[in-house]
């Protein structure tokens, strides 16, 4: 897949355009936002852009103002068709999947450039050299299996409190499940927030329990469990797609679900990790290989 690119029409006229290059990509006001779009419709965090070989996820932000339209309709969540045209207030944003993009830059380059037979004459030697070495370098090898055993994502729920002041408890547990919630509804935006409203969940769940709250308690943990196996599914699920994608050499596929991964396990430092990351590399390396070919 190339690089997706995500076309924003200013109400002034004017036109940017950004790469898609992130598995996750966030549109609002804010300066934590990889594209700023500072005007009163939009929120801090207001959408979610998630590319993928057949389209791309999309996600509004809950109690947004402004409502979000995909090809004139309402719109909350879902895979989005590419050169679909989002519209939020005045403003439209248009995605592509970056192969017309590509496509006008090589064609254009064809017209434009001459190629020196002194460039010809070096190529002929230095391609196949270059072939020579990507083989002969392990780094550079074909992608295989993640022979690394993944890491479980949580570690085993809290039976006591972190808590130690009496007085404190109650409201440590308060706490807890109110950041619980924040963070499980910007889960969309940053899979790690899921991560850590699990955890959270779990502490409230142990303070409301010290307490003698049994009824909280065991809202609490309902909520973590829930949220556990959700993020658990997805998990198997991805590695599932990594390796299918691996055995039938969908390079594209196999980036996304590596990253995918990568995001779920940031938490989790070790081998597995390590083991993306190198897969990663790898994966595009040969997506840069595979597109010079066709220059």
């Amino acid at each position: 897949m190339a690089t997706p690119q995500l076309d924003v029409y200013l109400p002034d006229g004017t036109q940017q355009s950004y790469p898609l290059t992130d598995e996750r990509v966030v549109v609002g006001t804010s300066s934590k936002c990889q594209v700023l779009i500072d005007l009163p419709d939009f929120a801090p965090e207001h959408l979610l852009f998630s590319p993928r070989p057949d389209g791309c996820g999309l996600i509004v932000a809950r109690g947004v103002a402004t409502p979000t339209l995909v090809d004139g309709q309402p719109f909350e969540r879902g895979l989005v068709p590419w050169g679909a045209t989002i519209s939020v207030g005045q403003v439209k944003l248009v995605i592509h999947d970056g192969k017309k993009t590509r496509k006008a830059a090589q064609e254009g380059d064809k017209k434009e450039e001459k190629v020196s037979p002194v460039l010809l004459i070096a190529a002929a030697v230095i391609v196949p050299f270059a072939l020579y070495q990507s083989f002969q370098d392990p780094a550079n090898s074909a992608p295989g299996r993640v022979q690394t055993p993944p890491p479980a994502l949580f570690d085993d729920f809290p039976q006591a409190c972190a808590q130690r002041d009496p007085n404190l408890v109650r409201s440590t547990a308060e706490e807890s499940a109110r950041v619980a919630l924040s963070k499980a509804e910007r889960m969309p935006f940053r899979t790690q927030d899921g991560i850590e409203a699990v955890n959270y969940y779990a502490g409230a769940a142990a303070c409301y329990r010290a307490v003698g709250d049994t009824r909280a308690a065991d809202l609490a943990l309902r909520q973590a469990n829930t949220l556990k196996v959700r993020l658990e599914d997805e998990y198997r699920a991805h590695q599932f797609r990594l390796e299918r994608a691996l055995e039938q050499q969908r390079t594209e596929d196999a980036l996304f679900e590596t990253r995918m991964l990568t995001a779920l396990t940031s938490h989790r430092r070790g081998p597995y990790l390590q083991a993306l990351n190198t897969l990663e590399r790898q994966l595009t390396l040969r997506i840069d290989q595979a597109a010079a070919a066709q220059r």
